[in-house]
Order: structure tokens, then sequence, then C-alpha cells
């Protein structure tokens, strides 16, 4: 095996980009990939369009402060369970990658299926193969080379444009994006110029970047480092197998060095000289030398999905600590998160003193004390809500409305009076608790507050 390069692949000694032209290729890992991409892309482009519970499956909503995820609404109030839901998948990133390695990367992450299954098939169909694609580029401008540009390019600024509007649709909503895109983009510049922004950003990257988000910005490829270990499945050269590598009938390994595994490299390296910070474990490779393999009628599986420490004649340990630890953490973040969004009361209640005396006395005798209650309902629609008193005091409630009316996502300040005989209140102050019950057809408690009533003292 040959010493890894010590420079990127994708950049020379001098730092200037060297374009990579991988070269199509077909096989098992392929179709599955192809299958699994396709689906990722619907996935991107109809969920906006889904309803639950009459609302949009997700939608951000920035400017009003509240998320909306597959029929809960999520307001302020309820960034502990996003950070529960965020740090969740953090972990289940964590998991996977300790177990398979750079899956998400070679599999699910929208960088690889958006140039593999979209803006390279855009490229193959307006300038051929990879050779045919290389010469053109190095051959001097012609009306032919210029108007086959020309067409790639506004295919990738339409694919682009789609994209950004769909991006769009998460954080303004469907109907909102619909209105939009009728109307002149003067009446709402904001939004206009964050999907000229979003539409750049995506065009420069598929168009030229590509390959160099992987392997320059993107931080997982460095951090990964400390996610796995030698029993981490990953895209690998079986060494012992394949060296001494040669043509075929010349040497005994099965290697024949075609460099078909690096023709078809979409980052241009040579798997063969063992794991690189810039394989994203996409399988092309695989898939390439099985076809080799096949057609000199040698077992496939040179280059393979395996450990580090099988294809050095070890077995691989798949439960591990590491993997093990990640996987109770995330077991444990899940159901944190789910139980918490299934046990949240959609009503929060906050109870204050408005400034002013703490305590009136009253005609009769009694103690009256002046609370505000911030009555704030969660639920997307609307809710009726009775105010209620619960404690071991005889006290009244007033208040002006009651039951009271909150439309979905509706604060409310409620202006309460509590009314207590002055014998029921020793020591200057005693607990009071304030219910909030639903009216559907019968009240259904959703949260109580707890307060302090205050009365002169012995």
């Amino acid at each position: 095996m040959t010493t890894p390069p010590a420079a990127l692949t994708t950049i020379d000694a001098t730092g200037r980009r060297k374009w990579v032209y991988p070269a199509a290729i077909h096989g098992q890992f392929m179709r599955w990939r192809k299958g699994i991409g396709y689906f990722v892309i619907a996935v991107f482009f109809v969920m906006p369009w889904i309803k639950i519970g009459g609302m949009q499956s997700i939608l951000i909503e920035i400017p009003q402060r509240r998320f909306t995820i597959f029929g809960h609404l999520f307001w302020p109030q309820d960034v502990f369970y996003l950070v529960f839901l965020l740090v969740g998948l953090a972990m289940a990133l964590f998991f996977f990658t300790a177990l398979a390695g750079r899956v998400w990367c070679g599999w699910l992450c929208p960088q690889t299926v958006f140039m593999e299954e979209v803006f390279r098939k855009i490229e193959e169909w307006m300038e051929g193969g990879h050779l045919t694609r290389r010469r053109l580029d190095a051959a001097p401008w012609t009306l032919g080379k210029v108007a086959r540009k020309v067409l790639k390019h506004a295919l990738f600024l339409l694919f682009s444009a789609l994209v950004s509007n769909t991006f769009l649709a998460y954080f303004v909503g469907t109907e909102t994006l619909l209105t939009w895109m009728t109307r002149s983009p003067a009446d709402h510049w904001t939004a206009f110029l964050f999907m000229v922004a979003i539409l750049a950003a995506f065009y420069f990257d598929f168009a030229w970047f590509r390959e160099q988000f992987c392997v320059v910005l993107c931080p997982y490829a460095r951090f990964q480092a400390v996610l796995t270990d030698s029993h981490t499945i990953q895209v690998g050269y079986d060494l012992v197998r394949g060296e001494p590598r040669g043509k075929v009938g010349e040497a005994p390994g099965d290697c024949i060095n075609c460099f078909k595994c690096v023709a078809v490299c979409p980052t241009g390296i040579d798997i063969r000289d063992g794991y690189q910070l810039e394989c994203i474990g996409c399988a092309r490779c695989i898939d390439a030398c099985d076809e080799i393999m096949e057609s000199v009628q040698r077992p496939k599986g040179l280059v393979r999905y395996d450990s580090l420490a099988r294809l050095q004649g070890e077995k691989t340990a798949y439960l591990r600590p590491r993997v093990l630890i990640y996987s109770v953490l995330l077991v444990a973040l899940v159901v944190a998160f789910f139980w918490g969004v299934g046990t949240r009361p959609l009503v929060a209640l906050t109870v204050i003193r408005p400034p002013g005396d703490p305590y009136a006395l009253l005609p009769d005798g009694r103690i009256s004390n002046h609370f505000s209650l911030m009555l704030f309902n969660k639920a997307p629609d609307r809710r009726q809500f009775r105010i209620n008193l619960d404690g071991p005091l005889s006290a009244d409630l007033v208040t002006a409305a009651n039951p009271v009316f909150l439309e979905g996502g509706e604060h409310r300040r409620i202006d309460v009076f509590v009314n207590v005989p002055r014998p029921e209140v020793n020591g200057g102050r005693a607990p009071i608790h304030f219910k909030i019950t639903r009216i559907i057809q019968e009240e259904v408690p959703l949260t109580d507050y707890e307060a302090t009533f205050l009365a002169p003292g012995p």
C-alpha cells in the first residue's frame, strides 16, 4: 500500500483547484443510492405541502417566534424540547458514524444527493461522459461549447431557483409563497433577497464548489476522527488480497491496477492508499471494482464496506463501548423528547402582582389581593378556558370574564381579584392556587400556579 498523499487530491501543490471528472458507474450500490437520493429529494420538495392537523408539516416562522413540526406547535417557552431534539439528532449522527462511518455523507447528505442525482445528471446530459467533459473544458471556446455551457448553467439556475423557493416555503409557508410568486418582489423585498441569496449560494456550490464543500468546508470529515475506530464499517481496500497489484497473470494480487476506482471517485482519491479525509463512503469505487473483478473472473469485494480490523484479519466488534454509550444516550434523548412533547401543557400561566398596594381591606372585613394572570394558548386553535381557585382558603375570584376564549397562539393579560375572609389568613400570608381548566364538554385540568396571598400581619 502506498502512503496517502500529503496534500488534498483536489488541490495542487500551488493551492490551485484540480477539477474532478468522475466517471459514471452502474451497480448494486448505485441503484440503492439512486432510490434513496430520489426519496430524499421528494421529501424535501413535498414536505412543505403536507398538512398535519391543518398546519404545514414543517414551518419555522422566525418573526412570529414559533416552529411547527409534524402537527406540534413550539414557542420560545418550548425551546427546552427543541434542544432535546437537536441534541438527539446530533447523538444519532454520532451513533451511526461510530457504527458505519460516513454513511450520512455518502447516502443522505443533501450535498451528495443533489450533486449526484441532479447536477451531475444534467452535466452528463449536456456535455457527455467524463472524458468528453474533460476534452470540452480543455478545448478552445467555440459556438457549440458556449451553447452547451450556457444551456447547462441555465438548467443549474432553474433548479437552484426551484430549491431556493422550496427552502423559503419552510420559513414563510406555502400559501404565503404562492401569493408572493404572483406579486412584484417590491412587495416583499426581504424575502425576495433571502431567496436570491439561497439561489446564489446553491448555484455556486453545485456549479463550482462541489466536492470542495465536503473536503474543505464541512467540519464533519474532521471531527469524525474522534467518533470512529478500527471497528467502524467504512469503505476499504483488502490489502492482503489485492497486493502486489499488477496486470492479469503478471501479479499474484487480485488488483489489476486498472484505476477504475480512482476514475469514479467524486473526490478524486485512490481508496487503495487507505482511508482518507476526502472519502465520503459513497460506494462508487465498490461498484467499479466489483465490475472489474467480475470481468476478470475474480471474487467481488476487493473494495468493500468493512472494518479496518477485519481487513487486517481480526474480528469486528459491533457492540463496543462507544457504540453502546451513543445508543443509550440516543434512546434516552428520544424518550425524553417524546415524553416531554406528549405531556406538555398547551396553556401557559404566569401570575404577577401589579404595582401598588399588596392588599386592600374591603368594607365587609375581607382582604382583597390584585393579581395579573398572563395566559398563553399554545395550541393552534381557538379554545375556552376557565380560571379556578384551588386551596384551603374559602376565597372568591372576581374577574371581568370567566371563562375566557383565546385564539391559537394568543397571549392575554387577565386581571383578577381574590377576596378572602381575614381570619383565614394567619401570619400575613397564605398560599393560593390558580388552576386553569379547558372547557370542551366538561372541564379538563391543564395547569396550575401557586401564588402568595398577602394580608396584614398578626
